[in-house]
């Protein structure tokens, strides 16, 4: 099981999601706020974030930049409906994305796959160390 930190400002959205990540056997800490998933973040113990980047690059962007500063930061799965979306999430080296609207069972089988590789963001040092572009 993985505990997956689910970052849905949507609230329709947040539930439907968590229940069928619950479904397929993880445990979720669901928030709708930036501020909040940095702070749960920080505290550890979180195998994958889910980020639905519904207010655009820039929540993404603070996300990935606080992630980066954990010692073992967790993989990171981008969702978002943003034309510029697949270019965004290779920029910030997310371990996986979906383009929104996407399914329950498109966004589950992301995460196991994500969760069973065992992906860690690793800190940014620089365009020669890391693939992704400082911002």
């Amino acid at each position: 099981m993985s505990t997956v930190l689910l970052v849905q400002p949507d609230l329709a959205l947040n539930e439907r999601w968590a229940e069928a990540l619950s479904r397929a056997g993880h445990e979720i800490l669901s928030v709708r706020a930036v501020g909040d998933a940095t702070a749960r973040a920080r505290e550890g113990g979180i195998d994958v974030v889910v980020l639905d980047a519904i207010d655009g690059d820039s929540m993404a962007r603070e996300v990935v930049a606080e992630l980066e500063r954990l010692p073992d930061a967790p993989p990171l799965i981008l969702v978002s409906d943003s034309p510029n979306a697949p270019e965004l999430s290779a920029q910030v080296g997310a371990a996986g994305f979906l383009p929104k609207p996407c399914s329950s069972e498109d966004l589950v089988e992301v995460v196991d796959r994500v969760a069973s590789a065992s992906v860690r963001l690793a800190p940014f040092e620089d365009e020669t160390t890391s693939p992704r572009r400082k911002f």
